[in-house]
């Protein structure tokens, strides 16, 4: 209740104050106008690659993804501090090369080793996202992102062996860019995990770092 009133009573103020006034206060990048709003809708695009695979859930070393994705977003609370939101991103495309080891008989007895990297082309959905916009009324807003959702890949991945269907989560941060038209521009570090959540009983999962920059518009 208190914040309630304290909100009203500055509002009350400029209500009563001269034009000139009211239009400073409208071109204040602090101001509410110049950020993130309740209840407002987000939508964008934005595209990660990754630049390395470390093994901790997943064991599948040199592995290299990129994807681009349709960001859908909604503003569920948001007060100066922070703006907590609803995030459901469709991905149409993603593209995860691994390194394959073959042996090949050359001659009767003889084998050689060989190293090749295979592509596997994917799409879905990542319906399950919250975001946290730190600072929501300021220009530069620091985020915090996780998500889960599925891809669904042409070839079984990471190995033949494993499973087109993969489930998905990942946790990311960053710096989001908001002007006074709530155009934004985003730019982060992203972890992600892929696996098939035990479904095939081979499941060597796939870990990334990626880093990723998107645009999108609040309305």
């Amino acid at each position: 209740m208190a914040i309630v009133i304290g909100a009203i009573v500055p509002a009350t103020v400029l209500c009563q104050a001269s034009n000139t006034s009211s239009v400073t206060k409208q071109n204040d990048p602090g101001d509410a106008t110049s950020g993130i709003r309740g209840h407002a809708n987000e939508l964008g695009v934005w595209g990660g690659i990754s630049f390395h695979s470390p093994t901790l859930l997943g064991k599948t070393p040199d592995a290299r993804f990129g994807n681009i994705a349709l960001r859908y977003g909604r503003v569920l609370a948001s007060n100066e501090s922070v703006a907590f939101q609803w995030t459901i991103d469709a991905v149409p495309l993603s593209i995860l090369s691994i390194k394959r080891l073959t042996f090949t008989q050359t001659s009767p007895g003889t084998f050689t080793l060989t190293s090749t990297r295979d592509s596997a082309y994917g799409a879905g959905l990542s319906p399950i996202g919250l975001k946290f916009n730190f600072r929501p009324q300021r220009r530069v807003q620091p985020f915090a992102n996780t998500t889960g959702g599925f891809l669904f890949f042409n070839e079984d991945v990471p190995v033949p062996g494993a499973a087109r269907f993969n489930f998905t989560f990942d946790f990311s941060g960053g710096i989001q860019v908001v002007n006074s038209s709530r155009r934004a521009f985003m730019v982060g570090y992203k972890y992600q995990h892929i696996s098939n959540g035990y479904h095939s009983p081979i499941n060597p999962g796939v870990d990334l770092q990626m880093i990723f920059a998107g645009f999108s518009i609040f309305r």
